[in-house]
């Protein structure tokens, strides 16, 4: 189910409700913003059309934690503490309609730490519903990624075969430029390090829609086990 599409009274009991939260921000100059918005959208919704019965889709939240790649155009951000007072409002004006859970499908790094602070600060203090945040490159899934890719990073070989996967069309070919960069962004701005506002190794030889359809099917497969996992009672089955 897509919250935008149903009534009120099609929402069933003890449902997990699905929220894609990404980014707009640079990814290059041959990857869209939207890019980390993109995938988390796309995961989300594979994931409903599985489970629609028990699962409640949300619109992507697109504007996320980006001040890392502030100094390049199109960066868009919202500030820390804002997005964890809105994402702990959020939570909480579902807690009084029988949500099982709320689940965020992150797609961005620089929200990993707001998510976490959400995630402990709601149940730690609330029963219902249950706060989970499912990060797509954690560590099973960038494990995994090794099979294809030697590292990863930002706008690099693996996002951009992620995007190819998902369609070609989004991918500015022409202006694919092989680099090689290391710096850590949690610590520095990407612009202090990048010109390119890349991260990571960027080779076209690297660059495979069919690895990063593999990946993203990794990624589905394991929210699935997770959701399951943290959510046993509602009986995760498909249809």
């Amino acid at each position: 189910m897509r919250v935008l599409e149903v009534t009120r009274d099609d929402i069933p009991k003890d449902f997990i409700i699905l929220i894609p939260i990404g980014s707009i921000e640079q990814h290059g100059p041959h990857l869209p913003l939207g890019t980390d918005s993109i995938i988390a959208e796309h995961v989300a919704g594979e994931v409903e059309r599985r489970f629609s019965s028990k699962v409640l889709l949300y619109p992507t939240i697109a504007v996320g934690f980006s001040m890392e790649h502030v100094g390049f155009k199109g960066v868009t951000w919202v500030r820390f503490e804002s997005l964890v007072h809105y994402l702990l409002d959020l939570i909480e004006s579902t807690s009084a309609w029988d949500a099982g859970g709320v689940v965020f499908v992150n797609g961005h790094g620089g929200n990993v730490d707001a998510l976490n602070i959400v995630v402990k600060s709601w149940n730690y203090n609330h029963d219902r519903p249950r706060a989970l945040h499912y990060y797509i490159y954690n560590p099973r899934v960038t494990n995994f990624m090794k099979r294809f890719f030697p590292s990863f990073g930002h706008a690099d070989a693996v996002e951009t075969s992620i995007i190819a996967s998902i369609s070609r069309d989004l991918v500015r070919w022409d202006r694919i430029v092989d680099v090689e960069v290391s710096g850590n962004i949690n610590v520095v701005r990407t612009i202090d390090v990048s010109s390119t506002g890349v991260i990571g190794t960027l080779r076209r030889d690297l660059i495979k829609p069919e690895f990063g359809a593999e990946l993203l099917r990794f990624i589905i497969d394991d929210l699935i086990n997770q959701l399951r996992i943290y959510y046993p009672t509602l009986e995760l089955t498909p249809g």
